[in-house]
């Protein structure tokens, strides 16, 4: 039975109805993330300020329902969550030890397997509103969730109408954002709103080190086309009216060519992102349960490559695991070429060549 928002009021938050049917398939939020919802509502309470939908379950990707959810979930204390939820995770862990370690370098990432029947399970990323809004404004310490939110999400839980449209605020000035680093790495060359959005994409993926082959980048680009049309459209039109850059019919070009600092700036901006990401793979060690069986069957769909782990392997897993995961970036590799050059070769049989 589907909860009204007159039921959710009433119980101090509001849930916005999910899309209507007749909705795209990217459009739909699964009843099984709603089910984490409300597993979340009810053991944290109040303390549950906000869930983001986003990711390739979202968006309709590969390989679809088989994903796990992406969810950003905004807390108000990460104490208080952990010592709310504990009980419901799949391993039990110290609550100060998983607080601390969200404090030191948020987010935090724990896997609810199977939670409501859920195929795939959820990816929780918990971040209290404070770190949120740093890591979306101009003073972030990394790209990682301006990345993310800059692209197509869903916001399927406010705590109230206030905290709802303030993350809608928070979020749109996140992606205008943008218009000071994208245009830097177009190398001074005019650019359409999608030439912007997938230039965008490029550079946030390689921001990350991700078990994914490169086109990776260009599917979920693609798959957002629409969108980016629409939201981006509008950030490069209120950015040529405020003199960043120069339209020039349905193209644009910066006012102003960035400086040598700029530049480098931006390039220690990655590469300090890059880092911070890395380190956050070893935090998951202890914060994501099961997190290596779960990078593996990414790793499987992804390359179509069967990997079997040693127990030695298994124990120690970031000294052992090396020569095995640089194979397996080759062999994604490979997969990779195969498929940019069938197009190729059936052109030339064609005779198109």
């Amino acid at each position: 039975m589907k909860e009204s928002a007159k039921d959710s009021e009433s119980n101090g938050a509001v849930v916005r109805p999910f899309p209507r049917a007749g909705a795209t398939p990217a459009d739909h939020v699964p009843p099984e993330v709603r089910d984490v919802v409300e597993l979340l509502r009810e053991a944290c309470g109040r303390d549950l300020v906000a869930v983001v939908f986003f990711g390739s379950r979202l968006l309709g990707t590969s390989p679809g329902e088989e994903s796990a959810a992406d969810l950003v979930v905004v807390v108000e204390n990460y104490l208080r969550f952990y010592e709310s939820i504990g009980s419901r995770l799949p391993a039990a862990r110290h609550s100060g030890i998983m607080a601390a370690l969200n404090r030191a370098l948020p987010p935090n990432i724990i896997y609810l397997n199977d939670p409501g029947g859920m195929r795939a399970g959820a990816k929780c990323f918990v971040v209290t509103e404070y770190d949120l809004t740093l890591a979306l404004s101009v003073d972030a310490k990394d790209h990682f969730f301006r990345g993310r939110l800059a692209q197509r999400v869903h916001i399927v839980y406010a705590r109230s109408d206030r905290d709802r449209l303030a993350f809608e605020r928070r979020i749109e000035a996140a992606r205008r954002l943008t218009v000071d680093w994208v245009p830097i790495y177009l190398r001074g060359e005019s650019f359409g709103v999608l030439d912007f959005c997938r230039r965008m994409m490029e550079v946030s993926y390689a921001g990350e080190i991700r078990p994914e082959a490169r086109s990776r980048v260009l599917e979920v680009f693609q798959a957002q086309a629409s969108f980016f049309r629409l939201v981006y459209g509008r950030v490069l039109q209120d950015a040529a009216r405020e003199g960043c850059l120069v339209a020039e019919g349905d193209r644009y070009r910066l006012a102003k060519n960035p400086s040598w600092r700029e530049r480098r700036r931006w390039a220690a901006f990655f590469r300090r992102s890059k880092a911070r990401a890395t380190l956050r793979w070893f935090k998951y060690m202890l914060t994501f349960d099961d997190w290596l069986d779960y990078i593996v069957r990414k790793i499987e769909r992804r390359s179509g490559v069967r990997i079997e782990l040693t127990k030695s392997e298994r124990r120690f897993p970031v000294i052992l695991l090396w020569p095995k995961a640089l194979r397996v970036i080759r062999a994604m590799r490979r997969v990779e070429a195969n498929r940019a050059a069938a197009p190729a070769a059936a052109s030339v049989d064609r005779g198109d060549a």
